[in-house]
């Protein structure tokens, strides 16, 4: 027979990360869901649009892109990592073999698969509301590229692995020892008195004309950062944890 005590960190985040991505599975459905009335919310006028008119002829140009797909999925990645560290959600650790640390390396390894199938699910949203408005409205339409660059894929994961790492984050600090609250808490409050009380501090122009590779890279490494201190943090509470 085997010791409980003898069974490795990773055999443990493999068995939770099987448990996990198949427990909150619903998690994947509702963004479905959502990414679905989005697409019909926007079918009319796309991400963005205008006129131009001239005597009796007047031309209206709707753009359908992925902006709007993928601000939302930020948002739904946010927000499903935060809950990932709510006291609901802890509960299920129970079910399993568990700690802190293993549930929060279990919860990035999920965060991530999960990040890729809803860069696929907000793939094929997309595709359905572009093929949906051309058959039902009968629009002519102007096609710049017919299949979406593995720079703007590879964008897109990064971005939703930035957000849930950051939801992560937010949620792993907060349920963490009071000297983690502290931090984050005046870091938070710091960040958004320099963002509104001084706004030319802070550079986003220069960001946003980086090549999507470049900002998939940073992506990337935030995220790497906000996942480390999140397992970080996690092993240090398992220590005051009573």
């Amino acid at each position: 027979m085997q010791s409980l005590t003898n069974i490795s960190l990773k055999t443990i985040v493999k068995k939770q990360v099987k448990w996990k991505a198949k427990l909150y599975i619903s998690a994947l459905s509702s963004l479905f869901i959502v990414q679905i009335i989005i697409g019909i919310l926007t079918s009319s006028s796309g991400s963005g649009s205008s006129g131009h008119g001239g005597g009796n002829l007047n031309v209206q140009f709707s753009i359908y892109s992925l902006d709007i797909f993928l601000i939302v999925t930020a948002i739904w990645a946010f927000i499903v990592a935060h809950l990932f560290t709510t006291k609901a959600y802890r509960i299920d650790d129970l079910s399993v073999i568990s700690s802190r640390t293993s549930s929060a390396i279990a919860n990035i390894f999920v965060m991530i698969i999960y990040s890729f199938i809803a860069v696929i699910i907000m793939i094929s949203t997309y595709y359905l509301q572009v093929f949906g408005v051309l058959l039902v409205e009968k629009k002519s339409f102007v096609i710049e590229n017919l299949f979406i660059s593995p720079s703007i894929l590879l964008l897109c994961f990064s971005s939703l692995c930035l957000f849930g790492a950051i939801g992560l984050l937010l949620g792993t600090s907060f349920k963490g020892p009071a000297v983690f609250k502290i931090f984050v808490s005046t870091f938070m409050l710091l960040g958004f008195i320099l963002f509104f009380m001084s706004p030319e501090s802070i550079n986003l122009r220069s960001l946003i004309m980086l090549s999507n590779l470049m900002i998939s890279v940073l992506n990337l490494l935030m995220a790497l950062l906000c996942f480390s201190l999140t397992i970080w943090i996690a092993d240090k509470s398992e220590v005051t944890r009573k």
